[in-house]
């Protein structure tokens, strides 16, 4: 007689057991709220890019990446630097742009074949979004500070999306734009 009122004391725990987990989930079940996103909320969509890696990386070739990246997470995308990679020769921190090809040079090469600003050397115009300050300067009408002052501006505010744009730098009016629009390129 004993076994069996100690069957149900054990049974009479698991049924009370069962019941409160019922309960704590029915309880968590009401909890849950739906939130749609509001119709005014503006949803941010994310732009990618493609670059093309060439050079002393393990696996060159064409990458699809997140708007903003930077070169050292190209890289890392790219499985890394060979040993044979001059790690002197570029940025690590470069911002990547649609469209744009990275060469990685190797420490025995003399020169570089590719720089971030040599693709425009042929047509002969600057890139206000990749242009240092001497390049800058030597545009009608830019001096040091105005140079500056475009590279600063790129910095906080990113690439130039047109010439236009640069009638927003400190420096540069409507006359100046006009002397050196034939001269520049985004």
């Amino acid at each position: 007689m004993k076994i069996v009122k100690k069957y149900y004391i054990f049974a009479i725990i698991g049924i009370l057991t069962v019941i409160f987990l019922i309960g704590t989930i029915n309880r968590q079940e009401e909890n849950i709220v739906f939130n749609p996103i509001n119709s005014d909320e503006q949803i941010e969509e994310v732009k990618f890019i493609y670059v093309d890696i060439k050079g002393e990386v393990m696996n060159p070739g064409v990458y699809k990446m997140q708007e903003y990246t930077r070169l050292f997470q190209l890289i890392a995308l790219a499985g890394g630097l060979t040993g044979d990679a001059d790690t002197l020769t570029f940025n690590f921190s470069l911002k990547l742009r649609d469209e744009q090809v990275v060469y990685i040079p190797s420490v025995s090469e003399e020169y570089p074949m590719i720089n971030e600003n040599d693709d425009n050397i042929l047509n002969e115009l600057v890139n206000i979004n990749r242009a240092s300050v001497d390049q800058l300067d030597t545009l009608p009408g830019i001096g040091p500070a105005t140079a500056q002052n475009i590279i600063d501006y790129r910095d906080e505010n990113g690439y130039f999306e047109s010439v236009e744009d640069l009638i927003e730098v400190p420096g540069i009016g409507e006359a100046t734009l006009n002397e050196i629009r034939e001269f520049i390129t985004t």
